[in-house]
């Protein structure tokens, strides 16, 4: 196969390895896992806390390890990663030993974070295909939904009574998942990525410090979509106990998951369609205030079926936004130092998770709907002093000319 049909493969790859990475049958009962294993509920949130330092440490250096050695390289690695988190879940009990699992698993994602997006960029640049990316990586999480679809119901049928076998099953199969990932990440072509000698001196890191220093704009893309994610996070740790504890069968847990994931799935994969149709500022507004709004109404209803809808609508809302960054952000970067930047912007979340994941796991163990006022007020953050305005999406076509 020769090398340009080899590149024009790689968003194909990408999508089917993207899709087994996400392979999470226990998604739908991982809170109730964890507190299975001895963990409280605030120390769930504590758990995240681990997972944000160690990706404070090594976001960055794993995007320069993507940047000097190779995106696919890193992407193989942060995979073994994610299978060392899983063997270790088979026996870890306690905030201690699943400590051991959320600093692997972040290792794992710190790997991702970036690179996917970098690898995906470059390649559609060296097949000058990139007016495609929005497409591409809406596709791709797509894909990270597809197997979501029907796993959380599977997972919830297996673990129904919540029984130490259930849950180890359950691991076995996730590995499994990580396992095939491991083999669509091997077919990967390496794209080349802009590396002259002046570069070299000068120092990826270095470089990706002053492209975000040059467009401070990247630093509002950033803001605008970590805290909002941050915000849907929360959510995610705390809504299995919350709805249970509200008369919600577990059951009902698994139909959540796929109602959320077949929409987030036929969402992502018309994302340039809904982009073209709202524009970039309208969606991002849009979602964002509509996310806040839901999350305020969860600890407000006490009827289940009205509180399973208003849930739905929150994290569906939140959840949407995420990947229409990715050509936003690229086109303001140098592809030398494209996963390198991407990481040091990512690294925002974890220098933000300490204190908010300290705080909430703190006030969770008071009253869980303390969590649920905390998204919201992410989200008003965001819209009140982080907004993408109309003149950051003409910014963005200058920087694409400019490139």
């Amino acid at each position: 196969m020769d090398r340009l049909r080899a590149l024009r493969r790689n968003p194909r790859v990408l999508l089917f390895a993207t899709a087994f990475m996400e392979f999470k049958i226990m998604n739908a009962v991982i809170t109730l896992f964890y507190l299975h294993r001895g963990v409280t509920i605030d120390r769930i949130f504590w758990l995240s806390i681990v997972w944000s330092l160690t990706s404070l440490f090594f976001e960055v250096p794993t995007g320069y390890l993507a940047d000097r050695f190779g995106r696919k390289h890193t992407l193989i690695l942060g995979t073994f990663f994610l299978i060392g988190a899983n063997v270790v879940s088979f026996f870890a009990h306690g905030f201690w030993q699943f400590g051991v699992v959320f600093v692997l698993m972040s290792l794992g994602f710190a790997c991702f974070s970036g690179t996917k997006e970098a690898l995906l960029y470059d390649t559609l640049l060296e097949t000058k295909s990139e007016k495609d990316m929005t497409m591409h990586n809406g596709r791709m999480s797509a894909a990270g939904q597809f197997f979501n679809i029907l796993l959380p119901i599977i997972g919830v049928l297996i673990a129904k009574d919540l029984l130490e076998w259930q849950f180890t099953l359950l691991i076995s199969i996730e590995i499994v998942g990580t396992a095939v990932t491991l083999g669509f990440l091997s077919m990967l072509c390496e794209p080349k990525h802009a590396r002259n000698v002046a570069e070299q001196e000068r120092g990826i890191f270095r470089q990706s410090l002053d492209t975000i220093r040059q467009r401070p704009v990247l630093l509002r893309f950033a803001l605008n979509k970590l805290l909002v994610f941050i915000a849907s996070f929360l959510f995610w740790r705390v809504y299995q106990s919350y709805m249970i504890s509200h008369g919600i069968p577990t059951l009902w847990l698994g139909v959540y998951y796929f109602l959320i994931n077949v929409t987030l799935f036929v969402l992502y994969w018309k994302l340039d369609v809904l982009e073209k149709r709202f524009g970039f500022v309208r969606f991002l507004f849009g979602s964002a205030a509509g996310g806040m709004l839901f999350l305020l109404l969860v600890p407000l209803v006490r009827t289940p079926v009205v509180l399973f809808i208003c849930a739905f609508f929150a994290i569906v809302l939140l959840g949407v936004r995420e990947p229409i960054f990715a050509d936003m952000v690229n086109k303001h970067i140098h592809s030398g130092s494209r996963a390198t930047t991407l990481s040091n912007l990512s690294m925002l979340k974890g220098i933000l998770d300490i204190p908010i994941l300290f705080l909430t796991g703190w006030l969770a163990a008071k009253d869980p709907r303390f969590v649920f006022c905390i998204g919201a007020s992410l989200c008003l953050v965001v819209l009140v002093f982080f907004p993408v305005r109309h003149q950051d999406v003409a910014e963005k076509k200058e920087g694409v000319s400019a490139a």
